[in-house]
């Protein structure tokens, strides 16, 4: 049987601007009342859970929200959100904005 290695998705690579847009479209799909909703519901769920406990199920939660707008700039599929987030993080030393927009999206991982 010959094995076939599943490609490595290749991810555009954002820039300073488009991390900006990216983040900013991310962050207001927490505010659309369906995922307000959701997010409400999944951190009652796990109140009463260490951070550990929380996370399995906040975090698929938190990358669903986020994925329509990742997909927009080209985050698309297993991985992309994750891939999408590293690269608006690495622009978080040089500007305030995008650091604000990464606590928040790290305060919606932890249940906040």
């Amino acid at each position: 049987t010959i094995c076939q290695a599943t490609p490595t998705p290749v991810f555009p690579k954002l820039t300073l601007e488009q991390a900006k847009e990216a983040l900013k479209e991310a962050i207001a799909a927490f505010e659309i009342p369906e995922n307000k909703a959701r997010m409400e519901e999944a951190i009652a769920s796990v109140a009463d859970k260490t951070p550990m406990e929380k996370m399995p199920v906040l975090i698929p939660i938190v990358q669903e929200i986020q994925a329509a707008a990742m997909a927009k700039h080209g985050f698309e599929g297993p991985g992309a959100v994750m891939a999408a987030t590293m690269q608006i993080n690495m622009y978080a030393p040089q500007d305030p904005e995008i650091a604000n927009g990464v606590r928040f999206l790290a305060s919606k991982l932890s249940g906040n």
